[in-house]
């Protein structure tokens, strides 16, 4: 039997290539320190000591030979050798000898290269901190400090060895991650110096320093050792032996083309507070100025003079100083111009700024009012936008179209919606841009990782209408959502959607709701490339139209023609197809003369097939000197222009691929590892020779946006990139994105994901980036969850467990989360019943209990109640064990809500009332719901107390009431006021109308046949009650209601049909709940043969049960003639069912027909006659 250990991480073991699983702590912990001393011997009083060092049990020995006795049965060999046990192996099956073996061949290699190849791999053998499983039980042997010590030497050794082979660059993300974790240790913060240094970074290096001197003193009270010192004066210095050359070069004075900003404080009051209040205003202006890109150039008193384009030009300043400029007007009030022309710069320590260009901005500033942006008439040329001279051909037809049918949106007021089928470059989106030209319009872009941000294009759509920004932090977004409504629901709804909220399950509806308040004037919302977008939001989108209120919306979508082959009945398609030859001709001929270039127009008309796209890309390679050959396919032409591209413009825009469809400086020079005026330069060049758009706004405050001027483009450079160094990259965009105070959870988690698996695949996985992307996956995974979108949470939590190996303390979480997302549709009780397992063995109870009532969910939605009730008897035991906290009230106001749902509603209140103790939002409401509807089903009334206040502290808290009011209906009528239940029925619909809440008019809409069947509408009750079980066949209670029904209507064969069904259904659910009603039919059908039924099974379904259902007067007509009275129903809960009831069998017709109609119900009245 060949047998490899694994202790460089969480315990494993592997017997003939299968995982072994050894339970129970004192097993695992003996079996660990056997390993650490593998083929020596290890005395018993050792053994005991490292197990129990603290008291050891009486039993300390006994445990110990149980445990060695059940580690032989495995299959391990454990000899018995004075004074203890010897664990026998090949050495080369302990990871750890490995690591070992590894690191001195690292040491005796010829070469850093070398020695960096081998300490990668040894250090590839770390699945997690040593012995992680045991390590989280409480296990603190010395051995492990050890061997942390050695792996810890390991890492910093490989960086020495990268430094040394001339690895700079890649090492500094990873350099930065690990002292982010381990700030306090010398040698990574030298490595990172000498990094950053050799990369021409000696600014960043120097700061590394200043960073690490500041936390030494705060912190240990020392200073920095002689040689980090050392190495920042040899920095600061420029020795030469750090390979790097500084020069500083002098003052220059030049003429620049530059935009001023000149903005003017109003601030009230005198005197030294009110000095002291201006003084902060103007060092807050200054920030926001200098993070836009801008430099004061000077400031006296209240008013502030900043220059943009000075010492660098951007070729944005302008946009950057009215951005600055309406920011600051935004946050204070102040007003605010701007200049822009040609000045003298003096560059140097200071900048200053002379000319006209500054008398023209303070000029300006004179007529300006308080919280007022005025521009001079060459800064708003400049914030023009570019016009695609590119000739508009060949779509008349589909334009016709498209403003026919908004024509006919405006008029009607009736919402449309189409989408534009074509194929990569056929000119949808040209499309687009000519028809919403003029038009009021949104638009959202589905990104192509929209497996992990379900609904990233409808987030897009409301960052842009209420100007959230990226850099925008939590309280300023969720300000921003406040100015557009003042609903609480929606404003907890959309800052869900945006990423600032928690709490989000009905985004959806929110969003639609939000629309339509935006569609009271005529509005046009894109959505692109839907065909990138999860199930959840295309079935939202497919069906939005038909949700939407009357408003003048047209829902105008693009989508390539594999939408078609996952959604073959999508509606109101328009194809975008290939142009003429004509209309190729037209657009080749102008794109020639555009840039002056000269061809065979034949054969371009024969290679472009009428692709806009393929025709542009064709006449611009031809534009940039590529040879005559022309590429077949329309990625060989633009991996021709790529290849025509100067080799730093070429990197640069292969790094901007690696960031997505939408970059900014910034973000690239991460990316790349460059300076970021360096950047921004090449993406300046990039869009001149068309590879990319410049935006005229951009979702990140102080940074320009481009865009890639056709998604394919983007495709072929990110291809371009080496697998080795794109994992690397992918790290470094993640970063960026982690720095932004808007959390991207779903695009870190891409990033995170796509470095993850290029490492692996490219052999040089990296524990670093296997926990960012774990966390970030499951990050993902709770928000999609909170957002309701479940799909994408399975995908993210699936995702995140296969990069987390058994036995990390990670995977428990995981494996609750994912087994939970499954249990909708009965699954995840594999992963719950693992996750329970591994919560016992860490002696988390709470962590069980949440894993078990998930496990009840599933059975639930099995239809298996029977297994249900044995993981919720399992879930209350293991919540007996555990201690109190915010996760048990939790655990215990959905164990409430699941006991009511099983019909055990006592327990349901003692679950309920525990969690109040300390439960506060949605799980103190989601307890009050549930000890309402158990106090109705015992027969309190003052369970609909409890209920109406769950209402409320769900509409306090941003939550839909919808299904909550659903329930106080029920409970209404379950106590017997049908007058009542009609009116929360109707201020339920109100409220789900009005949010757009089609899951609670769903619920509304499938149990309308009741209030139907009481108001005497006996033909409208039955056809209604047809639809119903034709879309939820499988409910017993359907069933026996409709039973009631066709007897009422004379159909005794329906009935009788209808009786078996309800019964055999109500068996196998097993729920005891269910009975009442078909047994109840079962006998007044026999009654109508002129049998005698037996009522024994149907008594003891009674005690402890309200009359449920449509069951009414049928109930004590059955009593009544098999010879029972009153005292059968003593059991049964109270309502005025019970009373009416009671009346009847006590003899007192008039009284229960009193009763029956006080209820509400005419065919009981009439039946009780």
């Amino acid at each position: 039997m060949s047998a490899e250990f694994a202790v460089l991480g969480p315990l494993r073991v592997h017997l003939d290539g299968r995982d072994q699983h050894i339970g129970g702590f004192t097993r695992r912990a003996a079996l660990a320190y056997l390993l650490l001393n593998a083929n020596r011997t290890v005395a018993t009083t050792d053994l005991t000591t490292a197990i129990w060092p603290h008291e050891q049990p009486p039993t300390a020995r006994g445990m110990l030979l149980n445990a060695i006795s059940a580690l032989r049965k495995a299959g391990l060999d454990i000899t018995t050798r004075k004074p203890g046990y010897q664990l026998n192996t090949d050495p080369a099956a302990v990871d750890l000898h490995r690591f070992r073996t590894a690191l001195r061949h690292a040491a005796a290699s010829p070469t850093p290269d070398q020695a960096a190849t081998t300490l990668r791999a040894a250090l590839a053998l770390w699945k997690g901190p040593v012995l992680a499983d045991l390590a989280a039980e409480g296990v603190t042997w010395p051995a492990l400090t050890e061997i942390t010590t050695l792996r810890d030497q390991a890492v910093e050794d490989r960086f020495e060895a990268e430094l040394a082979a001339g690895h700079h660059h890649e090492v500094i993300p990873e350099l930065r991650a690990l002292i982010r974790d381990h700030p306090l240790r010398e040698r990574l913060q030298g490595h990172l110096m000498l990094a950053l240094c050799r990369s021409g970074r000696q600014a960043d290096a120097l700061a590394v320093y200043r960073n690490a001197h500041n936390r030494f003193t705060e912190e240990l009270g020392i200073v920095p050792s002689r040689e980090l010192a050392d190495l920042h004066r040899a920095i600061l210095t420029g020795d030469p032996a750090l390979t790097i050359t500084t020069s500083a070069a002098p003052p220059l004075l030049e003429r620049k083309k530059v935009s001023v900003l000149v903005v003017r404080l109003h601030q009230r009051g005198e005197g030294e507070a009110a000095d002291e209040r201006l003084e902060t205003a103007v060092a807050r202006v200054k920030e926001r100025i200098e993070a836009m890109g801008g430099m004061t150039v000077t400031t006296l008193g209240s008013t502030i003079c900043a220059a943009f384009g000075a010492p660098v030009n951007r070729e944005d300043d302008a946009a950057r100083a009215v951005r600055a400029a309406g920011e600051v007007t935004g946050e204070h009030p102040a007003a605010a111009a701007v200049s822009t022309g040609p000045a003298l710069v003096t560059s140097g320590d200071r900048v200053e700024v002379g000319g006209t260009v500054l008398d023209a901005a303070l000029r300006l500033l004179a007529g300006t009012s308080p919280n007022e942006v005025k521009t001079c008439p060459v800064t708003e040329r400049l914030l023009a936008p570019v016009d695609d001279d590119t000739p508009f051909v060949g779509r008349a037809r589909q334009t016709a179209h498209l403003t026919e049918v908004h024509h006919r949106t405006v008029t009607t007021s009736r919402p449309s919606a189409v989408t534009l089928i074509g194929e990569p470059g056929a000119g949808k989106s040209r499309l687009v841009k000519e028809f919403t030209t003029g038009r009021r319009t949104l638009t959202g872009r589905t990104p192509p990782f929209a497996r992990n941000d379900a609904f990233a294009p409808l987030a897009e759509i409301v960052r842009a209408h209420a100007r959230i920004f990226d850099t925008d932090p939590a309280d300023v977004v969720t300000a921003k959502i406040e100015a557009v409504t003042d609903d609480p629901w929606l404003v907890t709804q959309l800052s869900a959607l945006v990423g600032v909220s928690p709490r989000g399950g009905d985004v959806l509806m929110a969003w639609r709701r939000f629309v339509e308040h935006l569609a009271a004037e005529p509005l046009v919302v894109v959505v692109e490339d839907v065909h990138w977008a999860g199930d959840l939001v295309l079935d939202f989108l497919h069906g939005l139209t038909d949700s939407t209120d009357d408003v003048p919306l047209l829902v105008l979508m693009t989508a390539r023609p594999e939408l078609l082959h996952r959604r073959p009945d999508w509606r109101s398609t328009l194809v975008v197809d290939a142009l003429s030859e004509e209309d190729t001709a037209v657009l080749l001929k102008a794109l020639l003369s555009r840039h002056d270039v000269t061809a065979d127009l034949l054969a371009l008309l024969r290679r472009s097939a009428g692709n806009p796209l393929f025709a542009g890309e064709y006449v611009r390679m031809l534009r940039d000197g590529v040879p005559d050959a022309l590429p077949d396919t329309v990625q060989s032409v633009i991996g021709a222009r790529l290849d025509s591209l100067p080799p730093r413009e070429k990197a640069v825009l292969q790094d901007a691929a690696v960031l997505g469809s939408t970059v900014w400086p910034g973000a690239v020079a991460m990316v790349a590892e460059r300076d970021v005026d360096e950047v921004s330069r090449c993406l300046e060049v990039l869009r001149q020779r068309d590879f990319l758009q410049r935006r005229t706004t951009s979702n990140v405050v102080g940074e320009v946006e481009y865009a890639f001027s056709h998604v394919l483009v983007r495709d072929v450079a990110y291809d371009r990139v080496p697998r080795g160094t794109k994992a690397m990259k992918h790290y470094r965009a993640a970063e960026w994105v982690r720095a932004l105070p808007l959390e991207h959870v779903p695009l870190l988690a891409h990033h995170f994901q796509e470095a993850v698996w290029l490492a692996e695949a490219s052999g040089r996985p990296c524990d670093i980036m296997g926990r960012a992307a774990r966390t970030a996956l499951t990050d993902a995974g709770r928000r999609a969850s909170a957002l309701a979108a479940r799909d994408t949470a399975i995908r993210c939590y699936r995702a995140a467990l296969a990069v987390c190996p058994p036995g990390l303390p990670d995977r428990v979480e995981l494996l609750t989360l994912l087994g939970s997302s499954l249990t909708w549709n009965g699954g995840g009780l594999d992963e719950l019943a693992e996750a329970i397992a591994l919560h016992l063995d860490a002696g988390d109870f709470a962590g069980a209990a949440e894993a078990s009532r998930a496990s009840w969910k599933a059975a639930w939605h099995r239809g298996d109640h029977a297994a249900a009730g044995r993981h919720l008897d399992r879930t209350i035991e293991f919540l007996a064990q555990a201690g109190p906290g915010d996760r048990v009230s939790g655990v215990q106001a959905h164990l409430a809500h699941s006991l009511t749902l099983a019909g055990r509603p006592d327990e349901a209140v003692t679950a309920a009332e525990a969690a109040l103790a300390s439960a506060a939002g949605e799980h103190r409401a989601i307890a009050l719901e549930a000890r309402g509807l158990a106090r109705v089903e015992q027969g309190d009334p003052g369970g609909l107390d409890d209920l109406r206040q769950a209402v409320a502290d769900r509409r306090a808290a941003g939550l839909s009431p919808g299904l909550c009011l659903f329930n106080l209906s029920t409970a209404h009528s379950v106590l017997g006021d049908l007058g009542e239940r009609l009116a929360t029925r109707t201020g339920a619909r109100v409220d789900a109308l009005r949010r757009g809440d089609s899951y609670t008019l769903s619920w509304l809409d499938s149990s309308q046949y009741a209030e139907l069947f009481w108001d005497g509408r006996l033909t409208e009750a039955l056809a209604n009650l047809d639809g119903v079980i034709a879309r939820s066949p499988g409910q017993s209670h359907l069933h026996a209601d409709r039973g009631r029904g066709r007897l009422l209507a004379g159909d005794l064969a329906g009935a009788t049909e209808d009786a078996r069904t309800a019964l055999h259904l109500a068996r196998a659910k097993g729920h005891p709940g269910e009975l009442q009603h078909p047994l109840v039919l079962q006998a007044r059908i026999a009654l109508h043969r002129g049998e005698r039924p037996e009522v024994g099974e149907l008594l003891t379904s009674l005690p402890g049960r309200q009359i449920t259902g449509l069951v009414g007067a049928g109930l004590p007509i059955v009593l009544a003639r098999t010879g029972h009275g009153p005292e059968s129903l003593v059991g049964v809960s109270w309502s005025r069912w019970r009373d009416a009831a009671t009346a009847y069998l006590a003899g007192d017709r008039a009284q229960a027909v009193r009763v029956y109609e006080e209820i509400g119900s005419v065919p009981d009245a009439r039946e009780a006659r």
